[in-house]
């Protein structure tokens, strides 16, 4: 009898541990809505005419997703560009180094995970009594190991006070832009 009870706990303790090892191999269904979020921030405010400032898309990438760096062809690499016509004139952005990794048999990819931040040198050129709004858009495919989303697209949006020449400004986002500009 004792036998028959040992021999029972051991098959259902085994059962147990099957059953959790195999719900860590399910496969995950990623949440391509919430994975990724995507600001724009400024490198000061307020913003003088002929101003030459930084601003920033901050990605913010949930633990197991990545986007690639910019020189991947496929799937889609990152891209961001300043919307013309606003009140900036812009230069080229500077990507962070991405990371490189294999992924799982695919080949090795530059990628992004984490936070990343990609800053792009700007010139305002806005009118008096114009606002400084700025417009990026970012061309991106999020993906995880095994899969990745749809190549997509957002626009991100900008609007900073503006002040006189001469005025005084405050430095922003440290974090992003370093401690001194």
């Amino acid at each position: 009898m004792k036998r028959r009870l040992l021999l029972a706990g051991l098959l259902l303790t085994g059962s147990a541990g099957l059953a959790a090892a195999l719900a860590l191999q399910a496969p995950m269904i990623p949440d391509w809505e919430n994975a990724a979020k995507f600001e724009l921030v400024a490198s000061q405010s307020p913003v003088r005419p002929g101003d030459r400032i930084e601003v920033a898309v901050v990605a913010e990438l949930d633990e197991g997703y990545h986007l690639y760096g910019p020189e991947e062809a496929f799937p889609t690499a990152t891209v961001v560009e300043l919307v013309e016509g606003g009140a900036f004139s812009g230069g080229e952005p500077d990507y962070p180094l991405p990371i490189r990794r294999d992924l799982s048999g695919l080949g090795e990819y530059d990628l992004y995970e984490g936070t990343v931040a990609i800053r792009i040198p700007v010139t305002s050129v806005f009118e008096r009594g114009r606002s400084a709004d700025a417009e990026v858009l970012v061309r991106y495919q999020l993906c995880t190991d095994n899969a990745c989303s749809a190549p997509t697209s957002t626009t991100l949006e900008l609007s900073l006070p503006t002040a006189e020449a001469g005025a005084a400004v405050k430095n922003l986002h440290s974090e992003v832009f370093g401690q001194s500009r």
